[in-house]
Formats: C-alpha cells, structure tokens, sequence
C-alpha cells in the first residue's frame, strides 16, 4: 500500500516527460523536442528542433544568404493512422545578419540556440497510450569552416485529454514565436534596379518606422540582391529604404519576397514577412511618405532634406577649392566690370551665372548615371580620367589666358568677362563661365559633398537631381548674393585703365591651371602624349597671333590665316585620338601621385592597393590606412602634401604598425572603383582606417586631413 502511494505521489510531482536523443559535436547540440509533455487527440502539436550551436558558431536560416545551408527534416516515420500532410513545415523565426570574417560576404544565421517550430496534426482518435514521432534532421553549422551533420531522432509522448506545457522549453518557442515575422501588417514593399544597384523601399503609414535606428532585408531567394559588402539604410518614420548592389547574374523581372527586420533605439526587433512580391517603385510617390512622416523626425537616419544640406554646404565650400579659382577670377573680373551697372542688370547677371552652375551639375551627373546604370563603373569626375577630355581642358585654359593676355581678342564674353558670347543680351557669357566653373571644379571634392553624392547616386533620378541642384545653387552662391545686395557693390572698385592690367593679371592662374593638368596628362599617358598636347598648344597659340594680325592683311593672307586656323585646331582635335593619347595601365600602381610620377612604390613609404593585400593584412588583425587619391584631385594631392607627408603622421604610422595602402583612381581602375561603392563614396580622396583585430570596423576619415587628426586615428587604431 505505501509502494502504491509513493508511485501516485512521484507521478504527481513529476509528470511523464517526452523521451528524445540529444546529438552532441564539439561543435552543436541538436535535439527534436516537443512544446508539451504529452499529445492531444484532435489538436496540434508544437514540436521544435533545438540547435545550440558553440560559442562563435552558428547554424543557417531558410535561406543561407551568401553561403550555408538551412535546417531540414525528412523521412517522417509516423504512428499509424497518420501522414507526412499531418506535419507542417518549419516557421523560421527572423535570423541575424552576419557578415563573414574579411571579406564582402554575409549571411542569415542563428549565432544562438535557437528552437525551429513546426506543427504536428494529431489524429482525433488515438487508440494508444502513447505516440513516437521520428524524423532525420539535416544541418550545416559554421565558424569559418562549415560542418554538415545528419542524424536520427525521434520522440515519445504519452497521450492525453488536455495539454500540459513543457517548461524546459516554453522559453524557447516563445522567444521563436516573438521572433516570427508577422504576415499581417500595414507596410508596402517596393524595389527598384538601377545600374548596378538594388533599391528596396517599405512603405507605412502613422509613423511606423518613428523609432527605428536600423533595418535589413532578407530575401527568400537568391539573384535578387547582392547581401554585402554594400548595404545603404536610410530611414523615416514612415519610409525605410535599403539598397545594396545587384548580384552577378540577377533574374529577370525578380519577384522579391523576404523578411524585413527593424530594430528600435532600444534594442527591439520587429520582422515584417512579405507574402505578396514587392512592386515596381517606378510612377511611385515615395517622397510622399517622407514629407508625410508623423512623429517627427529627430530619431531617423538622414533623409534626403539633410543631404540637400550637406549638398549645398560642401558646394559652398567648393568656392574656396583651387581648382575653381582660375574661372572664378575671370567672374571676379566680369562682376568689376559690371560695378556701374544698375541692380537689375547685376541680379539677372547672377542669376544667368547661377543658371549655368546647376545645369553644368544636373548635365553632369545625368550623363554619370545613366553610364553607371549602362554597367559602367566610374564615379563622380570620371571625365578627368579620359586622357581626350584633359587635353581639351588644357588647350581651353592655355587659349583663354593668351586672349586675357591680350595675344588675340575673341571677345571676352565668351569667357564670361564681358557682356557675352553675342553682344546682342548681355548673360551668355555669365552662364557659360557658371557652365565651365562646375566641370573644372569636379576634380575637387569639398567637405560634405562625399556623403552627398553618394547618397544621391543611390536614388531615383528625381532625388539625386534635387541634391545635385543644391551643390550647384551652393557652389554659385556667393556670386548670387554679391548680385543681390547692392551694398556690397560699394566696395568694389569702379571701371578704370586698371581694369586692363587686372585683365592681363588674371591669365596666370588659367596657364597655372593649364600647366597643372599637362602634369595630370604626364601621369596618364606618359612623357609622348603630354608633348604632344604641349606642342598642339603652341600650334594653336600660332595660329591665334596670326588670326589676331588677319585685319591689317590682304584677302588673300586672310584666307590663309583661317586655312591656319582650321588646320591647327585639326591638329589639336587629331592628337587627342592619337595611340600616345591611350593611358599607361602600368603606371599607376608604381607611381607616387603626389611626387611628380618618379618615385616607385617600392622606394616610397605605400604600398599600391589591392584588395587581396587588406584582406591578408586584416587576417592577420593589423591596422591598415588607405588612401584612395588621384593625380587630378587637388583635394588629394593637398592633404599629402600637408598631412600625409608630416613627419610626425609618419612616425605615427610606424610607431602603431600600420600599414599604408595608395590607390591610384587617376586612370579607371575597377577595383578601386570597387572599393569607392563599397562605402559610397563615388568620389576620391577617400580615407578608410582599419583598426588593429580581424574585427574591427573600418572608420571613414574627413576628406579634409591635419597632422592632428591623422595621429589621433593611428594611436586610437592600435588600441
């Protein structure tokens, strides 16, 4: 009688509990469990597949990402009575984004222990006691190696009338369901391709996004985006949009599900499953849900008005670059001209100046996406790497300051000194000097612009000309509001003979800028060509002296002048399609951009870029500095002249073992062009700082470089 009570005593205290196997590797613990203790008749049964994956190892999500395998079950063995249609397939809570180790590939993984539930139908008739399920379950579990496992399992469960929960795993499948991505919810989902990019945007209303400070997007599918290295998030409170780069071989006409996962400023993760295929963003308003936003916008990431901004600060700035005083001292002379006139004829002056600045900038960046979205890969002041484009450049500048030098006379208009290119309404020569201050100021790159341009070369056409309009309403600023205010007039000169020797003055910054870019041309094509275009320049100054001296000819030298003419410009337009014209591939890994094209890398203190060189550096858990430059960017070539070449940033350097990587963008060089979108940046010079340890995360320095900010970032990457 005491055995009998003792028995009822422990099977109250400790009911029946499922029998399992548990799989143990050094590297996981799988089990099939179940979310009750028992089964009931005529309902379902929660059973899970428990995966403890090891420290730093993880198992895959349905869909791999860039490499791995998901979970899987097979070869059901069931009691009778019941069929493989009585089991579900698994519900895959929302993974973790997980970039590999070195390199740009990332996949969706579980680094946790984690339960994959899947539901059981149980047969409203049971004439057994108990039920076993059995099942073989195949997974992949990572580090930096991949091991696939198999194995057996199955579960008993005593059968029952009503369920009774678990407790060993009630935890888990409820951190499972809170983690499963809900089918029902408010938000659209949109894509767009352009060029080489892969925009997905999530559409809610009422301030949904408000207070999330992060997202990504899972696709159920591969081909449809590229994961990494690229992934650019901008978020509103009623827009979130994430664009990565397209994947090698994208399908046609891709019909895009997947999962999206936001995360709070707290911390919180919500997952959106998306059961209908994202739509074509083309003819639709998304601008709409940002100016729309409710909630404010104080918690989002930077949206398009704050580029705008960026965009209109870095063309301010652009002002102060050398690469635009030549034309700007050319409008300097026009506005000294003008100082007598009346305000009208001063405002519309600047608004015709102002006109052709932003055109020049919408024109540009027009041609650079619809080439980008063609399949070329070049970046923001990608016509200064055309050898043909330079030489044009060079024989402009050299003619315009002969004719400021007063060898011949075309009219100053028609460099926007004057009152124009015709004489006959007086702005032309305004707009086009605004046309020629954009091109020659593309090879500079101002503060703020990086992250302007970048943003903008992500966006739909519309967006990226709204931002590109405001560089160039930046850039042509001062000369605006010097049109506008006529008080500030007051302290400029009034005309005089001064204004001739001035005229004259202002030739040598245009020959300073023509000689500059004979330089950049040397380092392009080679000692041949750049003699070439420097002895097309004094064919074309001949033929300017003789087309000058035509009047005080007969008819017949005047018709020989202008045989000269035609001949010498022939000439010029001819060499710049000659073979010495074509760039010097080999010349750019060996040369120092920043020391006159005759120091190797080897006798210098770089090492040229290659991105198989950082990741053999990374792996290796050393700092490293890359300095992405071009010959043609003055920007660049100040910053080493002033920052990099200090002694104290080199004893720096040395001092925190950090190795220097120089990327020579003068020439198109894909990789490098590579590199430029991996952290969109479409421009150079681009500053990127790996701190010491293979995990690390690379830190963008200021286009703007000091001795002070370099050696605060070398002794802070070795930490």
């Amino acid at each position: 009688m005491i055995r009998i009570y003792l028995t009822a005593l422990i099977i109250l205290l400790f009911p029946a509990t499922a029998a399992a196997q548990i799989h143990r590797t050094e590297q996981i613990e799988v089990e099939l469990v179940a979310e009750t203790a028992n089964a009931v008749p005529g309902e379902t049964l929660w059973l899970g597949i428990r995966l403890k994956p090891a420290e730093h190892w993880h198992t895959y999500w349905k869909f791999g990402g860039d490499s791995g395998e998901a979970t899987e079950t097979s070869d059901w063995r069931l009691p009778q009575g019941m069929t493989d249609e009585d089991v579900g397939g698994i519900v895959w809570p929302a993974p973790e984004w997980t970039p590999f180790l070195n390199s740009g590939l990332v996949t969706f993984t579980y680094p946790y222990e984690v339960i994959l539930p899947l539901p059981v139908r149980i047969p409203a008739r049971l004439d057994t006691a108990e039920i076993t399920l059995a099942t073989t379950i195949d997974w992949q579990v990572c580090e930096e190696i991949c091991i696939p496992g198999a194995a057996d399992f199955s579960i008993t469960l005593p059968v029952s009338s009503s369920p009774r929960i678990d407790r060993r795993w009630q935890a888990g499948f409820q951190a499972s369901r809170d983690n499963t991505p809900v089918t029902d919810h408010p938000v659209e989902s949109f894509i767009a391709v352009a060029g080489e990019r892969v925009s997905l945007a999530f559409r809610a209303e009422g301030g949904l996004f408000a207070d999330v400070r992060e997202a990504w997007f899972f696709p159920e599918q591969r081909r449809i985006i590229k994961p990494g290295p690229l992934r650019d998030v901008s978020i509103e409170p009623n827009l979130v949009q994430i664009t990565h780069r397209q994947p090698r071989r994208m399908v046609d006409d891709p019909q895009v599900y997947g999962v999206l996962v936001t995360e709070s400023r707290r911390g919180d993760r919500r997952a959106y499953q998306f059961t209908e295929p994202a739509r074509d963003a083309a003819g639709v308003d998304l601008m709409a849900a940002v100016n729309g936003g409710s909630g404010g916008g104080s918690g989002s990431r930077a949206g398009l008005p704050l580029y705008m901004l960026f965009a209109l600060l870095g063309g301010l700035i652009l002002n102060l670059m050398p690469c635009v005083f030549p034309v700007l001292s050319i409008k300097a002379l026009s506005i000294a001209k003008s100082a007598g006139e009346t305000a009208r004829r001063q405002r519309l002056d600047g608004l015709a100046y102002t006109a052709g600045v932003i055109l020049a900038f919408i024109v540009l960046a027009t041609v650079l996406i619809v080439l980008r979205e063609g399949g070329e890969r070049i970046g923001w002041a990608f016509q200064f790497q055309q050898p043909w484009f330079l030489a044009f450049i060079i024989y402009l500048f050299f003619m315009m300051g002969l004719s400021l030098s007063g060898v011949f006379d075309i009219g100053t208009g028609l460099m926007g000194a004057g009152d124009g290119l015709t004489r006959r309404k007086g702005y032309q020569g305004s707009f086009f000097t605004g046309m020629l201050a954009t091109t020659v100021a593309t090879p500079c790159t101002a503060p703020f612009m990086g992250p302007a341009l970048g943003f903008a070369l992500t966006q739909p056409w519309t967006s990226a000309m709204v931002v590109f309009i405001a560089l160039g309403l930046g850039m042509a600023l001062p000369i605006l509001l010097l049109s506008f205010l006529p008080v500030l007039s007051r302290y400029l000169p009034r005309p005089g003979p001064w204004m001739e020797t001035f005229k004259q003055f202002m030739a040598f910054p245009l020959y300073a800028s023509a000689l500059f870019f004979v330089w950049v041309l040397g380092n392009q094509v080679g000692v041949m060509g750049m003699s070439l275009v420097m002895a097309a320049c004094v064919l074309l100054a001949f033929a300017a002296w003789l087309y000058q001296r035509r009047l005080s000819m007969g008819a017949f030298m005047r018709a020989a002048t202008v045989a000269v003419v035609l001949a010498a410009l022939g000439v010029a337009g001819y060499v710049t399609r000659t073979p010495f014209m074509q760039t010097l591939q080999a010349a750019s890994p060996g040369l120092t951009v920043g020391g006159g094209g005759a120091e190797t890398a080897a006798s210098s203190d770089y090492e040229p870029f290659s991105s198989a060189r950082v990741d053999e550096l990374r792996a290796a858990g050393k700092p490293v500095f890359i300095n992405m430059t071009a010959a043609w960017c003055i920007t660049c070539l100040a910053n080493e002249q002033t920052s990099l070449s200090a002694d104290r940033v080199r004893r720096a350097m040395d001092d925190n073992g950090i190795t220097y990587l120089k990327g020579d963008w003068t020439n198109e060089d894909p990789e490098i062009t590579a590199v430029l979108e991996e952290f969109n940046r479409p421009s150079v010079p681009l500053y990127i700082l790996y701190p010491a340890g293979q995990r690390a995360e690379p830190v963008i320095l200021p286009q703007i470089l000091t001795p002070g900010i370099l050696v605060d970032a070398f002794n802070d990457a070795s930490e």
